[in-house]
Order: C-alpha cells, then structure tokens, then sequence
C-alpha cells in the first residue's frame, strides 16, 4: 500500500513539473461512490435491491412465524402427546430451523451477487463515460477520488456532479431506445 501511494504521489509530483513544460496540464477527480449513489441509475438500483430485500425478508419472517407456532404448539401438547409424536414435532421444527438457515444464507449470497453485479456493470459503464469525457474534455489525468489516495482536492478539479449528470443523461437516453 504504502509503495502505491508512493507511486501515486510521485506520478503527481511528476506530472505538475511537467506541466510546467507543456501548455496545460488539466487533472480532474471523480468520487466513483458518489457517482454509483447519486445518479438516477444508482438510485433505481438502490431501490431495487431494497425491494428484494424486503420480499425475502417477508418469506423468512413467514418461516420464523410457522417455525415459532409449531414449538409453541409443541410446549401446550406435550404432555398429552406420545414419544413419538413428540419427537416427530421436535425433529420437523429442527428441519425448518435448518431449512430457514439456509434460506437466510442462500438470500444473503443472492443478494450480494446482485449488488456486486449491477455495481461492476455501472462501472463499466461509468469508467467509459470519465475516458470518452477526458479525452472530449482534454483532461491529461482523472483520479478516483478515495481517502487513501486524496487527501484533498479543490472544487475546481472535482468533475463528480458533471459525470453524474453525463450519466443521467446517458441512462435516460438507452432508457428511450428501448
């Protein structure tokens, strides 16, 4: 970590000596996690997933209320019930913890598999849209901004809110060739 921040670093310090023998050295920094939450695809995704969230949650809920009358059932018959039958309702709430174990499990991982994969496709999008904006723009440099990395930048390199609406605009155009 601390060689890539050298790197970083050096690259920068390079770079504005450089600028002092070229016309302009323009650098820009963009705040890809704003980007991903702030623009209207970032906020359709959210509210997809928060959809999905909710629909799964209602399912396991649902799990955990049958689950919970069967061993409430269980502890008002018990003493009328035989062994066996005893049994059979103790083992048959054992089977839908573990079925309802699962479940949570199996949701959790979907989840993340969906979230992971709409983030790497607005990426990809997103990295396209900041190259062809550099290179209409003239920008010799674009940084993600990240705490690690920047420790501050000015208002005046931070192209954040002219990528969101790029990709608004961008979005909402597919969304029409649909």
């Amino acid at each position: 970590m601390k060689n890539f921040l050298f790197a970083v670093v050096a690259m920068i310090f390079t770079l504005s000596f450089v600028s002092f023998a070229h016309a302009q050295l323009r650098i820009g920094v963009v705040d890809l996690y704003r980007v991903l939450h702030e623009s209207e695809e970032g906020k359709k995704s959210v509210n997809e997933l928060q959809n999905m969230l909710e629909a799964r949650q209602k399912t396991l809920e649902e799990k955990q209320k049958k689950i919970q009358s069967l061993k409430e059932e269980l502890e008002k018959k018990r003493s009328v019930l035989s062994e066996d039958a005893r049994k059979a309702k103790e083992e048959e709430i054992e089977r839908l913890g573990r079925d309802f174990q699962r479940t949570a499990a199996d949701y959790q991982v979907e989840l993340q598999k969906k979230q992971s994969e709409i983030t790497q496709s607005m990426l990809k999008e997103i990295r396209q849209l900041i190259n062809d904006f550099a290179q209409k723009e003239g920008y010799n440099l674009i940084l993600e901004k990240a705490e690690q990395i920047i420790l501050f930048t000015t208002s005046e390199v931070d192209i954040t809110d002219k990528i969101i609406s790029l990709f608004n605009q961008k979005t909402s155009q597919q969304k029409v060739k649909k």
